[in-house]
């Protein structure tokens, strides 16, 4: 989901990075390899020779190994371009000392001084412009493959969190942490990569210069140096506090946003896109409120720096023409002088940028750490075992449950299932029937007692041949933004057209399918906008049907519909679940009626069984 009004991307001495609309068509596909989530262990040491590492290659580590060589290769492009940069003010020099100020009859022809000095300088220009060109290329590419990387294994992580995560977290807030935050987190590897390193260079390589040539102009230009890095530490400070508070407001944005978009359709019924509309535009100033104070800390830093860099400009212009006036150093060499120190500043001047780039992204950093670092999901124990088929039976023993610990949803919770058997739950909202139907399934773990399939504990199992025994129709039967066929196939992943076909008609989709422009190869749009409720629920039976799972959960099938879709709905339930074992969740006394048992919860807690009362066979 984009975000409104971001900041501006962050630039350093020699590249502008902006990632936050996601990642650039490299023209050909690119293999994506997905780094295991990340631990500690992956991380490695967070210092090196004492010095802390950056949060955000510290986070980006794990996912920009793979990329080290291509990485190396733009540092050591820009490295090269360093050295170049180093030999351009000589032309200039040797053309004003030999072409301009030499007045001797016995010197080089002063036309072809100057016409060699020329040359030289687009052929230094040209070179410059070449390695500018291969470090940006090697550099941009490896970033854009660590982006996809370490978005991908933050979705990895995303879809393995547990849902009490999930419950708490929105989802326009990960949407913005996988995309804006993960684009700024480059933004720092790739500035570390091509500014930090031949910045550092091109300091080292000017002070030598310098001092070579005049010890004291370079004590004077370096005297301002100090001042600059204090200035800079401060400046890191304020930017990375007010990129925080930016980074958290549209990540709240972002959720706003999408919540919104997603129930349009409940907006406009309602007559409430006015209310829609100030719920959006408060989000959204306090966005520009925030990215305009990080702008304004930004901004005030840049006359700062410009005026202190003058100053030593200044000072060294004025004690060089007098070494000049002396005949201490020659015009051309004065030149020279002054070019290094403007080499030597800009070096300066972009590590003190690159401070304001590494702020930003160790505030995304930071948000894209407490996903990777996450660690509450529902894990498989040591030495877990795949799920048994089920042959004899499901017994919930005792089950006890709470989505908040003051407010138990299932205590004391009994029941069992044969083989074969379709027992449907029936009782009040909020009871807890589809909860039993998420601890089956293990979306959450039980807080008392065991549920058991065959006699062994589903939390001994490994959770991917658990969930691969049941074929689950949700109370929501939410679809993929795909074909009727790619939403059928979801079901299996070894489903075949023949077989998407004839689930499709045992869960009567044939009825409506042969209506639509392509048939079962027909979009249908966002969360299967194009069809019918009764239609939706028709398609995620289906989806259920070609699951070759033993067992079938129904979570209110028929909620919501009108009687002849209900009956529509019902009849395609009896012929997809034959010789299945089948948990229905519902309201609705005529879809109970096809059960073999109906168990009713209830409230009242007697002592042992909790809340079942049987309601006998039907």
């Amino acid at each position: 989901m984009p975000n409104a009004l971001p900041a501006p991307p962050a630039r350093s001495f020699h590249h502008a990075w902006d990632r936050r609309a996601g990642p650039r068509s490299t023209g050909s596909p690119t293999r994506v390899v997905v780094p295991r989530c990340t631990t500690d262990a992956d991380l490695g040491p967070t210092t090196v020779v004492g010095m802390k590492l950056p949060l955000s290659l510290t986070v980006a580590g794990p996912a920009a190994r793979a990329q080290f060589p291509a990485l190396a290769a733009a540092a050591g492009l820009v490295v090269l371009r360093v050295g170049l940069v180093l030999l351009r003010p000589w032309p200039l020099a040797l053309a004003v000392d030999h072409a301009f100020d030499d007045g001797s009859a016995s010197g080089p022809d002063p036309l072809l001084v100057l016409g060699l000095a020329a040359a030289a300088g687009v052929l230094l220009s040209g070179a410059i412009g070449l390695l500018d060109m291969g470090s940006l290329r090697a550099a941009e590419g490896a970033a854009e493959r660590i982006g996809a990387a370490l978005r991908a294994t933050m979705f990895q992580r995303t879809m393995t969190r547990s849902l009490r995560w999930h419950d708490r977290m929105r989802s326009g807030e990960l949407v913005s942490r996988l995309t804006t935050d993960v684009g700024r987190v480059l933004d720092g590897v790739v500035a570390l990569a091509t500014s930090f390193l031949p910045d550092a260079v091109m300091l080292v390589g000017v002070l030598a210069l310098l001092f070579a040539f005049d010890p004291e102009l370079a004590l004077i230009g370096l005297a301002v140096v100090p001042v600059l890095a204090a200035f800079a530490v401060r400046q890191r400070r304020l930017i990375k506090s007010a990129q925080q508070d930016a980074r958290a407001e549209s990540g709240r944005l972002a959720g706003t946003t999408t919540d919104l978009l997603r129930n349009v359709r409940a907006v406009q019924a309602f007559g409430r896109t006015d209310r829609a509309s100030a719920v959006f535009g408060t989000r959204n100033r306090a966005v520009l409120d925030v990215e305009l104070r990080a702008i304004d800390v930004d901004a005030r830093w840049t006359p700062v720096a410009d005026i202190v860099l003058a100053v030593g400009s200044a000072l060294v212009l004025v004690v060089g023409g007098r070494h000049v006036l002396s005949g201490a150093l020659t015009t051309g060499q004065l030149l020279v002088v002054l070019a290094y120190l403007r080499d030597l500043y800009s070096p300066v001047r972009g590590l003190t940028r690159l401070s304001a780039v590494l702020a930003k992204a160790g505030a995304s950093a930071t948000r894209v750490r407490d996903v990777l670092d996450n660690d509450e999901a529902v894990v498989d124990r040591p030495n877990a075992r795949p799920a048994p088929r089920l042959i004899h039976e499901v017994h919930f023993e005792r089950v006890g449950f709470s989505y908040e610990a003051a407010h138990p949803v299932l205590e004391d919770f009994d029941l069992r299932i044969a083989a074969g058997e379709t027992v449907c739950l029936l009782g009040p909202s909020g009871i807890g029937k589809s909860t039993a139907l998420h601890l089956l399934l293990r979306l959450y773990d039980v807080d008392a007692g065991r549920i058991l399939i065959d006699g062994v504990d589903v939390r001994d199992c490994d959770q991917r041949s658990l969930r691969e025994r049941f074929a689950f129709v949700p109370q929501d039967p939410w679809l993929l933004d795909a074909t009727v066929a790619e939403n059928i196939a979801f079901g299996n992943q070894d489903a075949t057209r023949a077989g998407v076909v004839a689930a499709g008609r045992a869960a009567l989709v044939d009825e409506f399918a042969g209506r639509l422009p392509q048939g079962y190869d027909t979009p249908l749009g966002e969360g299967g906008v194009r069809l019918s409720g009764g239609q939706r629920r028709r398609v995620a039976i289906a989806r259920a049907a070609v699951s070759t799972a033993p067992m079938v959960l129904l979570d209110e099938p028929t909620a919501s519909l009108d009687p002849e879709s209900a009956a529509g709905v019902i009849e395609a339930i009896r012929s997809t679940t034959t010789n299945r074992t089948v948990l229905l969740v519902t309201h609705d006394r005529a879809l109970a009626s096809i059960a073999d048992r109906v168990v009713t919860l209830s409230s009242s807690r007697p002592p042992a069984r909790g809340q079942l009362q049987n309601a006998g066979r039907r």
